[in-house]
């Protein structure tokens, strides 16, 4: 999504940057992840402009988000863990509901 967009969504006319934070913590608290995460950091981003544009992503557990979060947080997961669950070699490295849904893939194969 554009700055603009997100902007517009929380109901503010111009970027700045209390904007960006507050941007920043309302995708947080709906349990949404963003990146590049230096677009929403105005100590990063003096200038941010309408037309930058963020990634949007659910923060569960699937994969996607996994890989997401240990690539943006290397240090508070273990990625190398993360990126053999999704490759299909640590199966120790998957959660509850990805077991179970690998079991329900083979049984259904």
């Amino acid at each position: 999504m554009s700055l603009g967009e997100l902007r517009d969504e929380l109901g503010y006319r111009k970027l700045g940057r209390w904007v960006l934070a507050e941007i920043a913590d309302t995708l947080q608290a709906t349990g949404l992840g963003f990146f590049p995460t230096h677009r929403l950091d105005a100590e990063i981003n003096k200038e941010p402009r309408q037309w930058q544009t963020v990634w949007i992503y659910q923060r569960d557990e699937g994969p996607r988000a996994r890989l997401i979060e240990a690539i943006l947080h290397p240090d508070d997961y273990d990625v190398r863990g993360v990126l053999d669950s999704i490759a299909g070699i640590n199966l120790d490295a998957l959660s509850d509901s990805q077991r179970l849904q690998r079991i329900r893939d083979i049984v259904n194969a």
